[in-house]
C-alpha cells in the first residue's frame, strides 16, 4: 500500500495562508475520560446515543462503556471480543459490529441492557472467516453489519450475507454510507454501492478511488460529499470528482506522518470534525464548510491522548471523541465558551486583560503574559521579558505625539512600559524624587491616563495616588496627592467630565480631588445610599456619567445632590440587587462580573433589544466553570475574555445556540432489599424478534411486589453533557404522603422506607446548568398488602368471625338454656324465700310506722309544750302595742324562743338561741323559758345584766357544767333589754346576740358580750349592761344568728349582718307587721331551693 500522505493533504484545507491560527476563541472545553474513569481498557473504537441520550463506547477488550451523565457501566461482550462498530437504528435498538461478533443490545425482563448475539444465524461457512466487524449502519430499515469481505443485513428476525468478493479481485476496504446511500470501497475497483438488486457496481467516477483507501465520507449537501483517503480529500457531486490541492506552508510536516482521517462527522452547525489516527498532532480538526481551519483539539489544546478513532455528534451537543490511545474525549463544539489553560503556558492568577495592537495581554501574579500562535498555528501565551512578580493593572497610555503605549503597574517592581515582548521599567528612578520613585516601585495597584492634562499618568498606591508626566519623548515630572490624607490602597482610578479626580481605596470608599488639586472629598457609607460594605468599590465612567460598581450593585453620582444613587445604568435589566466587582463595555452592551451574600460568583451580558430595553443575555455565559473571576475584558465585538485564578476563558458572541433540544431524566436503576426490580431500560416487543428500547414503561413492565418490598432506593441520572456534575434533580413518589416535588439537590438517588400497601409512580426531572428542565421520567410499581391484609385473608378472617359468631351463639345458647333452667329452680326457690321475706317486712314496716307516728306526735305535743311556754300574742301586743315577731322553726321544735313579760313598770324582751335545734333545742329553750320566769318573777329591781349572769348560773348548775374535756357545753345566746316608760330608759345586756335601734334613720348597732350562757372562759366576769335613752318612735330589733347566717343568692353565701342591717334600715319606717312580711319574703327568695340551716327568730319593737 502506498505511503499514507493525508495530512499534507488535508492541511491544504486547514491552512490556506502563512500564519493561520486555531482556535482563536480558545480552545474548545474537553473532557477527558481516562480509563480510570471508566474503569476500563483505553483503546476505544466507537460511539454510539440511544434514545434516551444515554453514550455508548464500544472498547477492545472491556465490551461497551454506558455512560449516563452520572455513571459508567460496562456491558459485557463474549470472549470480552473488541468492540469496533456501533449504530442506533430507527427502531432505537443499539446494534453492535466486533471481532468475529454481531448483535444488539436488549433489556433483559428487569430492564437490564445486556449483548445478544446473532452469529448464530450466519452460515458456519462465513463464520469461521468473520473477522471484524468495521462498520455498522442503519439502512432502509435495516441493520447493515460490515466486514471487508461481506455485508449482513438484519431485518429483525434473520440475517441476509452479501459478499462483497475477493479480497484478491476487490481488497475491500471500509463500507460508508451518505446522504442515505451505501459506498463501498474497493482499493482495486474503486467506489462502488449498491443496485436496486442489492449487487454492488462501481459509481460513475468511483474509478477515481482505485488504489486510494476512503476512511470517511460526509455529505456537505444533498448531491455533494467530501470524501477523506489516505491519499488525498476530494469532492464527489453527481458523477464527477474533484480533488482538494491546495498547497501548505505545512505540507511536509504532515507529508511525512503517517495521518489517517479515520472518521468525520458533519456538525449541527454545518462544519465538519475529522478523527485523525497515527498522528499525535492532529487528533480532531473542525473544518468549515468553505474548508478554513477552526479548531484543532490534540494533546497540545488539552486532549488526553492524540489517536482519535471515531468523532460523534448528536443535535447541538458535545463532540465525542473515542481515542485507541487513551480514553474517551468530549470535545464542546457547540459552546460559546473556549479556554486557555496550562496547556498554552499560563500558570499564574490572571487580574487584568487588554487588547493592544490586536495582541490580548495578561497581567498576572507572576509578570505580563501575551497571546501568540507558535510555528503550527497552536495558541501559546508568551511571558514578557523584563517584568515579574504581582502585576495588578494594565492601560493604553496615548502620549502626546507620540505613539500609543501599553503599561503595566507592578506591586514588586512599578510600572512598566511593554514593547513587544520586552518590558521597560519607567519608574526606576525618576528625575531626582527618589523617594516617590520607590513609592511607585513598590506599591502599584492601578493605573489611569488623564484625559484632562495630556500626558499624565496617575498610579494608584497602597497610600493615596501619585502621577507622572510625560513630556518631549521622557517621563519627568512627578508628585504625589494627598498622601498624608488618604491611607488605603487606591484600587481604580478615573476623571468625570468636570476633570474631577475620583479615587477608590480598597475599604475606605471613595474620593474626589477637584480639578486644581486643592480639595479632597470623601464618600463613605453616608454618601452612597443603602451601601453598608465599603470593600472593594470600582470606578466605572460611562461617556459624562460616572457609576461605582458595588458590594450593593451599581450607584451613579448625582452631581445636584453630591451623592451616590442605586442604578442608572441598565436601567431595569437586574430585577435585583447583588454585589458587581468588574465590569466591561463593548458595542451595545456591558458585562459584569457578580457575587452575591453566599458568595457565589457569575456573569451578567447586558445588551439593548430590538425595542431598545436593556436585557440580560447570558445564557451561554452559564457555561463557565464555578470558579470566581478575577478579570474581565470585552472587545468591540462583545467577545469577552475572563480571566479565571490560572485560566483564561473566551465567550464567542458569534456562536448562537437555540438551546430548544429537549432531553430527559431517566431512571436507571430500581433497589428493593438488594434485589434489582429495575437495571435502567424500558422496553417494548414488537413483531421481530429484537426486545426494543423504550422510553416510557409499558404495562407489562409495571411490577407487584410482596409487602416486604416496602423499601426502595432509586437512581436516576440525565444524559445531559454540559457540565453534567452540576445537574440538578427533583422528585416525588405518587401515592405516598409525599405531593409536592423535592428540593432542588445534586444526589442521584431517592430512598423510600416503609411504603403501605398501594400503587406508587416516581417521578423524577432534572435541570440542567442553562436552567432548562428535562422531560420527566417515571416508574411505576405497586406493592401488595401482606398477606393478613389481602381480600383472600379479610375472606378468610369474615368465614372464621362468622363461625366464631356461630359457635358462640351455639355455645351460649345451650348455656342459656342452662342458665335458664337453674335459674328458674332458683327462683322458684327465692320466690318462697321472697315471699317469707315480704311478710316479714310487712310487719317491720307497721311497726316502724307506728313507731314513727308515736316519735312525731311526742314532737308534736312537744311542740304544743313550747307553742303554750311562749309569751301570748295578745299579752305581747299589750306590752309592746307596736311589734312583730318572726319567729320560724327549722324542725317541729325549735331551738330559738323569745320571752315577753312586764313587771311592774319594767317591760322585759328577750331573744334567745339556744345550742343545737330540733328537740335538743326544743328542751333548752323551755328550760330558758322556765329560768328566766323564776328569775325575773322574783325580781322588783331589775337589771338586764344581772338577768343574764343569774341565768347562766342556773343553766351551769342545771347542766352540772364543769368545764372539763367531755362534759357539757350546752348554753344559748341570748339578747334582752329592759325597758322603763317612766325614764324613758332602756337596758341592754347580750351574750353573743347584738340589738339594733334606730332613729331619724340612723342605725345604732349595739354588740352583746363575746360569751354564752353556760360554761365559759370567762364565765366569772358579769355581762355588761347598756343603758340607752329611748324616744317616740325608736325601732327596737333583737334576734338570732339564723336570719344572718343563712345561705342563699346566686353565690350560696350568707346573708350576712351587713345585709341584714341595710335591710332593716330600708324597711324601719313600714308597719311592724309589713317589715315582718318583708323579712320573710327576702328570706325565703334569699334561700330559694337551699334549706335552711338554723332556726329563725327577729323581733322588732317600735316605741309609742
Amino acid at each position: 500500500m502506498k505511503k499514507l500522505l493525508f495530512l499534507g493533504i488535508l492541511f491544504i484545507s486547514v491552512l490556506q495562508a502563512s500564519g493561520q491560527q486555531f482556535n482563536k476563541y480558545g480552545n474548545p472545553l474537553i473532557t477527558n475520560y481516562t480509563p480510570e474513569v471508566y474503569g476500563g481498557n483505553e483503546q476505544v473504537w466507537c460511539i454510539a446515543q440511544d434514545d434516551r441520550g444515554v453514550m455508548y463506547f464500544g472498547t477492545n477488550d472491556n465490551g461497551i462503556l454506558e455512560y449516563d451523565g452520572k455513571t459508567w457501566r460496562s456491558i459485557p461482550m463474549p470472549e470480552n471480543k473488541s468492540v469496533r462498530s456501533l449504530c442506533k437504528g430507527a427502531d432505537g435498538v443499539i446494534y453492535v459490529g466486533s471481532t468475529g461478533e454481531l448483535g444488539y443490545l436488549q433489556p433483559t425482563a428487569n430492564g437490564k441492557l445486556q449483548y445478544y448475539s446473532l452469529i448464530k444465524n450466519i452460515p458456519d461457512s462465513i463464520q469461521s472467516s468473520l473477522s471484524y466487524i468495521y462498520k455498522t449502519y442503519w439502512y432502509e430499515g435495516k441493520t447493515y453489519f460490515c466486514s471487508l469481505s461481506n455485508i449482513f443485513i438484519f431485518d429483525g428476525n434473520t440475517i441476509k450475507p452479501i459478499s462483497l468478493g475477493k479480497q484478491s479481485e476487490y481488497a475491500n476496504f471500509f463500507t460508508l454510507k451518505a446522504n442515505d446511500k451505501f459506498y463501498v470501497n474497493s482499493y482495486l475497483q474503486g467506489l462502488r454501492t449498491f443496485t436496486s438488486d442489492s449487487t454492488l457496481e462501481v459509481i460513475p467516477g468511483g474509478q477515481a478511488f482505485i488504489h486510494k483507501n476512503v476512511f470517511s465520507i460526509v455529505a456537505i449537501d444533498s448531491s455533494k460529499i467530501f470524501i477523506f483517503t489516505d491519499n488525498g480529500f476530494y469532492t464527489y457531486s453527481n458523477g464527477k470528482v474533484e480533488s482538494v490541492d491546495t498547497p501548505t506552508l505545512l505540507a511536509k510536516r504532515m507529508a511525512t506522518e503517517s495521518a489517517i482521517p479515520y472518521s468525520a462527522t458533519k456538525l449541527n452547525d454545518g462544519n465538519i470534525a475529522l478523527g485523525v489516527v497515527q498522528s499525535d498532532f492532529f487528533g480532531v480538526v473542525t473544518l468549515a464548510p468553505d474548508l478554513k481551519t477552526i479548531n484543532l483539539v490534540n494533546k497540545q489544546t488539552g486532549m488526553h491522548a492524540g489517536q482519535v478513532s471515531e468523532v460523534f455528534q448528536n443535535g447541538d451537543a458535545p463532540l465525542w471523541a473515542t481515542l485507541y490511545d487513551g480514553g474517551i474525549a468530549k470535545v464542546e463544539l457547540n459552546s460559546a465558551i473556549g479556554r486557555f489553560g496550562q496547556e498554552c503556558g499560563l500558570s499564574e492568577i490572571i487580574v487584568d486583560i487588554v487588547r493592544f495592537n490586536n495582541t490580548i495581554y495578561l497581567a498576572t501574579f507572576n509578570g505580563v503574559y501575551y497571546l501568540a500562535y507558535d510555528s503550527n498555528g497552536v495558541p501559546k501565551f508568551i511571558p514578557v521579558d523584563g517584568i515579574n512578580g504581582n502585576v495588578w493593572a494594565l492601560t493604553i497610555f496615548s502620549p502626546p505625539n507620540a505613539p500609543k503605549m501599553l503599561l503595566a503597574g507592578s506591586y514588586t517592581d512599578g510600572v512598566f512600559e511593554i514593547k513587544g515582548s520586552k518590558a521597560i521599567s519607567i519608574s526606576n528612578p525618576l528625575n531626582a524624587n527618589l523617594e516617590l520613585s520607590k513609592q511607585i516601585q513598590h506599591s502599584c495597584f492601578a493605573l489611569y491616563p488623564s484625559k484632562s492634562i495630556p500626558g499624565r499618568l496617575y498610579i494608584g498606591l497602597n497610600s493615596g495616588v501619585a502621577y507622572i508626566d510625560w513630556a518631549n519623548g521622557e517621563w519627568k515630572h512627578t508628585d504625589n496627592l494627598f498622601r498624608d490624607s488618604i491611607n488605603f490602597e487606591i484600587r481604580s482610578i478615573v476623571e468625570d467630565s468636570k476633570g474631577n479626580l475620583w479615587l477608590a481605596t480598597g475599604y475606605s470608599g471613595v474620593y474626589m480631588v477637584n480639578k486644581s488639586f486643592t480639595k479632597l472629598s470623601k464618600f463613605g457609607k453616608e454618601s452612597i445610599k443603602g451601601l453598608e460594605n465599603l470593600q472593594y468599590i470600582i470606578l466605572f465612567p460611562v461617556n459624562d456619567s460616572l457609576y461605582i460598581l458595588t458590594s450593593n450593585g451599581i450607584y451613579h453620582f448625582n452631581y445636584e445632590n453630591n451623592l451616590f444613587e442605586p442604578g442608572g445604568l441598565v436601567g431595569s435589566a437586574f430585577s435585583k440587587r447583588f454585589g458587581i466587582y468588574k465590569a466591561t463595555k463593548f458595542s451595545n452592551g456591558y458585562a459584569f462580573l457578580c457575587y452575591d451574600s453566599n458568595n457565589k460568583n457569575w456573569i451578567e451580558r447586558v445588551v439593548k433589544d430590538s425595542a431598545g430595553n436593556w436585557v440580560t443575555d447570558n445564557r451561554d455565559l452559564k457555561r463557565l466553570p464555578n470558579k470566581w473571576a478575577d478579570a474581565i475584558y470585552a472587545d468591540p465585538d462583545g467577545t469577552l475574555w475572563i480571566g479565571m485564578s490560572k485560566e483564561l476563558y473566551v465567550y464567542n458572541p458569534h456562536l448562537k445556540r437555540s438551546f430548544n433540544a429537549p432531553f430527559r431524566a431517566v431512571i436507571r436503576e430500581v433497589v428493593s432489599k438488594d434485589s434489582l426490580l429495575f437495571g435502567g431500560a424500558f422496553y417494548t416487543q414488537g413483531d421481530s424478534s429484537v426486545r426494543k428500547l423504550s422510553l416510557e414503561q409499558q404495562p407489562y413492565q409495571m411490577p407487584r411486589l410482596g409487602y416486604h418490598y416496602n423499601a426502595m432506593v432509586f437512581t436516576f441520572a440525565a444524559p445531559y453533557f454540559e457540565r453534567e456534575e452540576d445537574i440538578v434533580y427533583s422528585h416525588y413518589l405518587e401515592g405516598s404522603d409525599e405531593t409536592t416535588w423535592s428540593q432542588w439537590d445534586k444526589r442521584t438517588d431517592a430512598t423510600y422506607t416503609n411504603l403501605r400497601e398501594g400503587k406508587y409512580t416516581f417521578h423524577v426531572k432534572a435541570k440542567n446548568i442553562y436552567g432548562d428542565e428535562s422531560i420527566e421520567a417515571t416508574y411505576s410499581f405497586e406493592i401488595r398488602p401482606p398477606w393478613y391484609r389481602t381480600i383472600l385473608a379479610f375472606i378468610l378472617y369474615f368465614i372464621l368471625a362468622v363461625c366464631l359468631v356461630w359457635g358462640i351463639v351455639k355455645w351460649n345458647t345451650r348455656r342459656l338454656i342452662a342458665e335458664k333452667e337453674r335459674l328458674e329452680q332458683i327462683v322458684r326457690e327465692r320466690t318462697a324465700e321472697v315471699v317469707a321475706q315480704k311478710e316479714e317486712i310487712e310487719q317491720q314496716k307497721e311497726k316502724i310506722a307506728a313507731q314513727n307516728e308515736e316519735i312525731t306526735s311526742s314532737i308534736q305535743y312537744a311542740s304544743r309544750i313550747q307553742t303554750a311556754l311562749l309569751t301570748p300574742t295578745d299579752q305581747i301586743n299589750r306590752i309592746f302595742p307596736e311589734n312583730f315577731i318572726l319567729y320560724l322553726p327549722r324542725d317541729i321544735v325549735s331551738g330559738d324562743f323569745y320571752y315577753i313579760t312586764q313587771a311592774g313598770k319594767l317591760k322585759v324582751s328577750v331573744v334567745a338561741d339556744c345550742t343545737g335545734h330540733g328537740v335538743p333545742g326544743g328542751f333548752m329553750s323551755m328550760l330558758g323559758i322556765s329560768f328566766l320566769t323564776q328569775i325575773i318573777g322574783t325580781k322588783t329591781d331589775l337589771k338586764a345584766n344581772e338577768v343574764l349572769n343569774e341565768l347562766r348560773n342556773l343553766v351551769i348548775t342545771a347542766l352540772h357544767q364543769t368545764g372539763e374535756i367531755g362534759g357539757s357545753k350546752d348554753g344559748m345566746d341570748i339578747a334582752i333589754y329592759i325597758i322603763d316608760e317612766e325614764t324613758q330608759t332602756l337596758q341592754f345586756a347580750g351574750a353573743n346576740n347584738p340589738l339594733i335601734l334606730i332613729r331619724n334613720n340612723e342605725l345604732t348597732h349595739i354588740k352583746g358580750d363575746k360569751m354564752p350562757i353556760g360554761i365559759h372562759l370567762r364565765g366569772e366576769l358579769s355581762f355588761t349592761n347598756n343603758v340607752i335613752q329611748i324616744q317616740k318612735g325608736d325601732v327596737i330589733y333583737t334576734f338570732s344568728d339564723g336570719y344572718v347566717d343563712q345561705f342563699g343568692g346566686e353565690d350560696g353565701r350568707k346573708f350576712m349582718i351587713k345585709h341584714f342591717k341595710e335591710l332593716l334600715l330600708e324597711i324601719h319606717h313600714k308597719p311592724m307587721s309589713e317589715q315582718r312580711q318583708i323579712l320573710d319574703e327576702t328570706l325565703k327568695n334569699w334561700h330559694g331551693n337551699t334549706p335552711r340551716i338554723d332556726d329563725v327568730v327577729v323581733m322588732g319593737v317600735r316605741i309609742v
